[in-house]
């Protein structure tokens, strides 16, 4: 949204803001809310650095080990020479090096003494002689009742599998028809997992896909109805393909690891299923031709592009170092260039220059933008208490309307910058404003509703204090003026 259009944004009627792609991304996986509720409480449940960068890979590989063994996501040139005369020992050692490496991202996400109980359990039910009480424990295990037994089942399950191409890659020759047989056996044990059964194209996680560009996420939030779900859908989309991109070459590794052919492949898979969704979905419901146009311009550059690099670049010898990062790089160059036309496409003027990427995504425009409306939500916080606590309640019902207001804008734009470790105040906060009868009549609700405010105030300082701490707010002045705007905007008129 230009600066011109945010002066001019009114406070709109007392309502609560919903997480607007929050529920879009459940709306995608309606039949799983209660596994997903519980994974997202076990999440939050995890002590570890990085803990939703480490579930993000984990399911990147997932998702990589899936895909790749359908050929036809650019792994091999079925041109070169017939796939029933070609050695797939190249491809196992990819698929392996996935597998390692997804084993020792679970080990991380297991709790040790839950997991160590686990392991013990299992060496006791390799000695039991009784069946029946081996068959008890079998069903128990694979019934996966919470998200830290389902990890573990797939765990052991990847560890044996492992093993078993380990000794598979010893055979002279790796058949296509051996190959096929152990993509299905990971694919079995990948589906059949209950908590971390890979989602399908174009469905999204709210552990970790943010739009985190303040600038999309203003222009999304200017979108009428008929736009604004396909084109988050296609930034999502795109964001996570760069997402994906960044662990081909990542950092710490002397060399490009195998799995990066296994990441690739996924990358393939999802732009083509991105290029369907420009065609069929975006193309056809969003109103204005010149942003049907932009969808269709997207769906032909991604898909022309997306061969040529599979053909030209992927598929090189033997899968060669050279080649996976030259893949890419090239990738990494298309859908940055597509983010930026979109965003040319919603507003003319919005993505110029040599660096309108780098503008997009800009760090400190998150953290600046994030301090100012942090601050501004705690102005209007202490605000609304004390208009609550007041014996007017006309003004408090003004004040508490005011709140809801912001609220609706803060969703818009700093919720989605926020780190997912501090959604759950804010969450349960949204919730307590959602669950309030309007107009909140009565003293006692007023009390406990400014009990509230006065209990979440602290949350918003410490996080505004937080994020003031980030290097790259070092040594630049907070803008308080400009703060002071914001919040007189949505600031409840004095009653009289």
């Amino acid at each position: 949204m230009s600066p011109a259009r945010a002066k001019d944004q009114k406070p709109t009627a007392p309502q609560v803001a919903r997480d607007f792609y929050a529920d879009l991304m459940r709306a995608t996986q309606a039949s799983r809310v209660g596994v997903l509720a519980e994974r997202e409480r076990w999440l939050r449940g995890i002590t570890i650095e990085g803990r939703e960068e480490q579930l993000f890979e984990f399911e990147m590989l997932l998702r990589g080990v899936e895909r790749y063994f359908n050929l036809h996501n650019g792994v091999v040139d079925a041109h070169e020479r017939p796939l029933v005369t070609r050695d797939f020992h190249a491809e196992l050692e990819d698929v392996r090096d996935a597998i390692h490496r997804a084993i020792r991202i679970a080990r991380r996400l297991l709790d040790p003494d839950s997991d160590s109980k686990r392991v013990f359990r299992k060496y006791v039910e390799s000695q039991l002689a009784d069946d029946r009480i081996r068959r008890a424990f079998l069903e128990e295990e694979l019934g996966q009742e919470t998200p830290q037994e389902s990890l573990f089942v797939l765990r052991e399950a990847f560890e044996a599998l492992r093993n078993l191409i380990d000794h598979l890659l010893k055979l002279p020759v790796c058949s296509l028809a051996l190959f096929t047989d152990v993509g299905n056996l990971a694919l079995r044990e990948i589906l059949l997992n209950r908590y971390f059964r890979p989602f399908r194209p174009l469905e999204f996680r709210t552990e970790y896909d943010r739009l985190r560009s303040v600038r999309v996420l203003d222009l999304l939030a200017s979108q009428p109805q008929d736009v604004r779900p396909a084109f988050t859908t296609a930034f999502l989309a795109l964001f996570r393909l760069l997402h994906y991109l960044a662990h081909v070459g990542p950092e710490g590794e002397e060399f490009t690891p195998r799995r990066a052919r296994v990441v690739l492949a996924l990358v393939h898979s999802e732009a083509v299923s991105l290029v369907g969704f420009f065609r069929q979905e975006l193309a056809t419901q969003v109103g204005p031709k010149r942003l049907k146009a932009a969808g269709l311009r997207a769906a032909r550059d991604i898909a022309k592009e997306a061969q040529r690099i599979a053909r030209e670049v992927v598929v090189e010898p033997a899968g060669t170092e050279d080649a996976s990062m030259k893949a890419a790089a090239a990738f990494t160059a298309l859908f940055r260039a597509q983010l930026v036309a979109l965003v040319e496409a919603l507003e003319p003027g919005a993505a110029t220059g040599e660096d309108a990427f780098a503008q997009l995504v800009s760090q400190e425009a998150m953290a600046q933008r994030l301090r100012k409306d942090l601050w501004v939500f705690g102005q209007l916080c202490r605000a609304t208490e004390t208009a609550l606590r007041s014996e007017d309640a006309p003004a408090a019902e003004a004040a508490l309307a005011a709140l809801k207001s912001y609220l609706g804008y803060f969703h818009n734009v700093s919720y989605q910058l926020l780190r997912y470790s501090d959604y759950e105040p804010f969450d349960r906060f949204t919730g307590l404003l959602m669950e309030l009868p309007w107009p909140p009549e009565g003293p006692g609700i007023r009390n406990r509703l400014a009990e509230d405010l006065r209990h979440f105030t602290p949350t918003l300082e410490s996080t505004f204090a937080a994020v003031s701490r980030r290097v790259l707010l070092q040594g630049r002045t907070f803008d308080r003026k400009d703060a002071e705007s914001l919040r007189d905007r949505f600031l409840a008129p004095p009653h009289r």
